[in-house]
């Protein structure tokens, strides 16, 4: 029984083996740009992404990425200042940053699979920044408590800036061979956050464009036996 139990257990052990030692290749990568959003007012902001994908076939990849955006926007609530009221917003300013975590997948176009289109999607976690809310608001305040005069006040609203977002996206890519197995990379990617990315009132939404560049490691596959 005993020597049953030691077969198995290395039957099972050196099945392992064989087994990881299959290696289906894959790529890795790592990219630097700019972005922007697309809703309101937006600033070209830096983009940067690293990733690892698993071939599952000669075209197709999946894996995940690491991806940081900064989101810069002016949302402009009121444009005629003419006929304003006291505790109107005229404007929402915003400056934040999130880390993504996202699940990756990869489509590869043509014989030699120069072109690729790919999916993501995932959370984003706050990494700073904030939020301002301008309101026009009485410049004076009469013993009485009547209000008069005019001034625009900018209150810190960074609170509402949410903790955790999720983003979905869209991408095309092109590689450039270079030396063996590295590749310059060029990519083009637009996301989309289907929640707030601020929850006051009004809650705001936004896409993001992204336009980036760097390198690529395509690894074969390899098979080795022991």
């Amino acid at each position: 029984m005993k020597k049953f139990i030691l077969s198995s257990l290395l039957y099972t052990l050196f099945s392992f083996v064989y087994t990881d030692s299959y290696a289906q290749g894959g790529m890795y990568g790592f990219l630097a740009g700019v972005g922007y959003g697309t809703g309101y007012k937006s600033a070209i902001t830096p983009a940067m992404e690293g990733y690892y994908l698993k071939k599952l076939s000669p075209r197709f990849y999946i894996g995940g990425s690491l991806f940081f955006q900064r989101y810069s926007f002016k949302n402009t609530l009121i444009k005629d200042t003419g006929n304003l009221s006291y505790g109107d917003v005229l404007n929402i300013s915003q400056k934040s940053n999130y880390l993504f975590f996202c699940p990756k997948i990869d489509f590869g176009f043509g014989y030699h699979k120069y072109i690729h289109a790919h999916v993501a999607f995932g959370p984003g976690v706050y990494m700073g920044g904030s939020q301002y809310t301008s309101e026009f608001q009485p410049f004076w305040t009469a013993t009485n408590g009547s209000s008069y005069g005019a001034d625009t006040t900018a209150y810190n609203t960074s609170y509402n800036v949410p903790k955790v977002i999720f983003r979905t996206a869209l991408g095309i890519s092109e590689r450039l061979p270079t030396y063996r197995y590295w590749n310059i990379l060029l990519s083009q990617e637009f996301s989309y956050i289907p929640g707030d990315i601020s929850r006051g009132n009004p809650a705001l939404h936004t896409g993001y464009i992204s336009f980036q560049v760097g390198i690529m490691h395509n690894y074969p596959q390899v098979f080795v036996e022991y």
